[in-house]
């Protein structure tokens, strides 16, 4: 009943969890990303993990499509 009040309403509910990582690993994660809290360090980290996994998509594309063709290239007259 309450998370039902909290969702009609817009309340943002955070869950936490417990993850058991390596102090020396947290700590030097931080100390390299300059982040201020552990949270931050982890949720940097994520952030990373998926940016990295995007890109190694975006690489594996690279020459699947036989007939696409690239774009015509675009001047601008900078002479103006």
């Amino acid at each position: 009943m309450r998370l039902a009040y909290a969702y009609r309403m817009g309340t943002i509910i955070c869950m936490r969890t417990t993850l058991n990582i390596d102090d020396d690993l947290v700590a030097r994660a931080m100390s390299a990303t300059h982040a201020p809290t552990k949270t931050a360090a982890v949720e940097l980290g994520l952030r990373e993990l998926l940016a990295k996994a995007a890109r190694e998509q975006l690489a594996a594309l690279y020459g699947s499509d036989p007939v696409a063709k690239a774009p015509a290239r675009r001047r601008v007259d900078r002479r103006s």
